[in-house]
């Protein structure tokens, strides 16, 4: 193995398992140059969705246990872990070491996060947020070696 130049290389390199590098890099260059960035993104939210609705997660009440459940899950998958905070207006939502760009390249940053968006949404209306609210990306940090994705559940 060739030393990477950073931590952010490394992880670019090895959070996207070889076999499907191939194939999501084609997959995002299509969607990037043949599709609209908001097309892209209603497919991303959908595909989250069907991905939650895959791994439903138990009826739970509180908030620490709807954290530890999703955290579960995403565990499973290898795609990073979760911090839900009530803000009084908004449940804020933030999202560590997802796969996304590893498995898409930077240039996916406009529509691939919406997989999230769509997985934290259909799992948070089966828990009872009910369907007026809606998971919203509102920041992307990317100071870390992968990109921290940030969400709220609000009207």
């Amino acid at each position: 193995m060739n030393r990477p130049q950073s931590d952010h290389d490394y992880h670019l390199r090895y959070r996207c398992s070889a076999q499907w590098r191939s194939f999501l890099g084609a997959l995002a260059h299509e969607m990037n140059t043949r599709i609209e960035p908001d097309q892209s993104r209603a497919l991303m939210r959908r595909l989250g969705a069907s991905m939650a609705r895959n791994a439903p997660l138990p009826t739970l009440e509180l908030l620490p246990d709807l954290e530890a459940a999703m955290n579960s899950v995403w565990a499973g998958m290898d795609w990073g872990w979760v911090e839900l905070n009530d803000t009084n207006d908004a449940l804020r939502i933030v999202h560590h070491c997802a796969p996304i760009e590893a498995a898409f390249g930077s240039g996916s940053r406009a529509w691939s996060p919406a997989v999230l968006e769509g997985a934290y949404e259909q799992w948070l209306r089966a828990a009872g947020a009910g369907d007026r609210l809606r998971v919203q990306q509102i920041a992307t940090d990317t100071a870390s070696a992968e990109p921290v994705y940030v969400f709220a559940l609000a009207a």
